[in-house]
């Protein structure tokens, strides 16, 4: 009996987990929208104990730890103004013919800007581009239109959302202030 149940949730999950790869997005994710330029632009000015300076050297050390190659990946560091600049990319994956495994559709690159002042500071995400011949902007894929539009950008759309979503989690944690641990014994 104790054979038959783990056989059976064995395969349960291998028959959710094949379902769980086979999912597909069907409409497009809430991205933020910038009214005035009409980029997808992910902005929030954050509140944060701290001086411009600190949290501008919270910024930097975040940005050295998150990114794998941040030598590369910082295109500011502005001491004076207390700005951090970042250009990196996520990847996007696309469901192969076959429906069953993720294969590898490219890179979306994006500029990040950190800006700090008294007790705040505000990130900007935008400029999000796929490099193809050219420069493509994501935006363009929100055009079901367009005649090379396919079902796909859904996918890419949502992947990107979420890997957006993730980087700024990863942010805020990042601009907290360290934990103080006092050793009192």
């Amino acid at each position: 009996m104790k054979k038959k149940c783990f056989l059976i949730m064995v395969l349960l999950a291998v028959v959710s987990f094949a379902f769980a790869q086979k999912t597909q997005y069907t409409e497009f994710p809430d991205m933020p929208i910038d009214e005035n330029t009409n980029l997808v632009t992910y902005r929030d000015v954050v509140r944060q104990v701290g001086s411009p300076e600190i949290l501008y050297a919270r910024a930097l050390k975040w940005a050295n730890k998150y990114y794998s190659n941040p030598t590369v990946v910082i295109t500011k560091q502005d001491k004076k103004n207390c700005v951090v600049e970042c250009v990196s990319n996520v990847g996007i994956k696309t469901l192969s013919k076959d429906g069953k495994t993720w294969v590898n559709a490219g890179f979306v690159y994006y500029t990040l800007t950190i800006e700090a002042r008294q007790d705040r500071y505000r990130y900007t995400i935008t400029d999000l581009h796929k490099r193809e011949t050219a420069r493509f902007p994501i935006e363009k894929w929100f055009d079901t239109s367009r005649p090379e539009w396919t079902a796909v950008r859904y996918d890419h759309l949502n992947q990107i959302d979420q890997a957006v979503r993730k980087l700024i989690e990863s942010l805020e944690e990042g601009m907290e202030p360290e934990k103080v641990i006092v050793d009192e014994w």
